[in-house]
């Protein structure tokens, strides 16, 4: 059975047809001479009159395809492939409580350490510990030279005897003075003149006390004794050196308990709990755990790290395990918090010394500053800067700009 011929089937074998005679037309007509360029061509009005008939066929002919003008409309937008757009994975924003504790690192040294120094000048005679020893309070660590230090005390006593002398002479001729002028024998100034002469001895008794203290504190000097029960960690002298006022003579070390010291920031230093005890981890103990009480948290800050000190102690039987300078993970006992806006800190890059984060927004990633507040692991809460629910790239953000067309992928768990 023949088809049915259509609108589009005739009007194409008629545009077929006009086409093929104006061709004939062209070939069998001479071709003109080439004009100056201000005249008009006859030629080509002529040549444009001949083809009025097919222009019009094939408009005719263009209103019978499928859907007519809506044909022309304009195209759809572009969809984003692979080669287009970068490839991230992104996670949801969720508002959690971070609680429990936050991790820091700590130092250890000795609950007291002091160096003692040689409080006058003379020459060691005898060293009385070497490093390593216990001492207690009082004990002899160094002995100096003593003979100079003898002959002043005894030079001060013997001064201090004559003043004494003194005192009791001018006093018994003031007294006796007292009787003549009363007999008027002699005169108010010799009277006078007695009376500051007694005055004067006294005043020089005092001095000469003064003196003769200051001769027996250097004599006990010279025995340089530990100012508090430890261990002789250092002696820096030997017998037979010469030491000045002021010379280190040991360093005692007391570790009958032990002081921690960590630094926070601002923000976790008003969120520690004081009444809970603080977890220490030491590897150089092969991951031993020990337990200290929260003694302080400063109020000013440490120019050197910026971060706000925290004092841990820790009780006898914990510290004789402990040495100078080992270095803890502290997890510091923390008070619940209401929830807020948390993500993983991968997500987190700084630019231009702000913290941002990219969100993506129907496929397109946004740049966002942030400010954050606690952490835990690898989570961080979002104090400002972020809701929950929305999505944030934690995996392919460096290749990323602000604007760019993205497309996002749910992050593993």
């Amino acid at each position: 059975m023949a088809k049915p011929r259509t609108c589009c089937s005739r009007g194409s074998s008629t545009s077929r047809r006009l086409h093929r005679k104006a061709e004939r037309r062209s070939e069998t007509r001479p071709r003109p001479k080439r004009l100056h360029r201000n005249e008009p061509s006859i030629a080509l009005t002529r040549f444009s009159i001949s083809h009025v008939p097919a222009v019009a066929a094939l408009v005719i002919l263009g209103g019978c395809q499928p859907g007519g003008a809506d044909s022309t409309s304009a195209p759809a937008d572009p969809v984003l492939t692979p080669s287009s757009a970068i490839r991230v994975k992104v996670v949801s924003v969720v508002e959690t409580g971070i609680s429990g504790s936050g991790d820091v690192t700590g130092v250890v040294t000795a609950f007291r350490k002091a160096t003692v120094a040689a409080e006058v000048g003379g020459r060691v005679v005898h060293r009385a510990v070497e490093p390593g020893d216990a001492v207690e309070t009082g004990d002899l660590l160094v002995e100096l030279d003593r003979e100079r230090a003898r002959l002043n005390v005894e030079q001060a006593q013997a001064r201090v005897n004559s003043q004494r002398v003194d005192v009791a002479h001018t006093l018994h001729e003031y007294r006796r003075a007292q009787d003549l002028i009363a007999r008027e024998v002699i005169s108010q100034d010799v009277l006078d003149d007695l009376r500051f002469a007694h005055q004067r001895a006294v005043a020089e008794l005092g001095a000469g006390d003064s003196a003769l203290a200051t001769a027996q504190r250097a004599l006990r000097d010279t025995r340089v004794l530990a100012p508090f029960s430890g261990t002789a960690e250092v002696i820096h002298v030997q017998e037979g050196d010469y030491l000045t006022p002021g010379s280190p003579v040991a360093l005692i070390t007391d570790f009958s308990r032990a002081r921690l010291r960590a630094g926070v920031t601002a923000a976790d230093a008003a969120l520690i709990d004081t009444t809970q005890q603080a977890t220490l981890g030491f590897e150089a103990l092969g991951g031993a755990r020990l337990w200290g009480s929260i003694h302080s948290v400063s109020r000013i800050k440490d120019p050197s790290s910026g971060t706000y000190p925290v004092e841990i102690w820790l009780d006898a039987a914990d510290a004789a395990r402990l040495r100078e300078g080992m270095v803890a993970a502290v997890q510091l006992p923390y008070t619940t918090e209401a929830a807020q806006p948390t993500i993983p800190k991968s997500a987190l890059f700084r630019k231009n010394g702000e913290l941002r984060v990219f969100t993506v927004v129907d496929d397109i990633a946004i740049s966002k500053v942030v400010r954050i507040g606690r952490s835990r692991g690898e989570v961080v809460q979002v104090v400002e800067g972020l809701s929950k629910g929305e999505q944030v790239v934690v995996d392919g953000l460096f290749a990323l700009r602000d604007g760019a067309p993205v497309l996002a992928e749910p992050a593993a768990p």
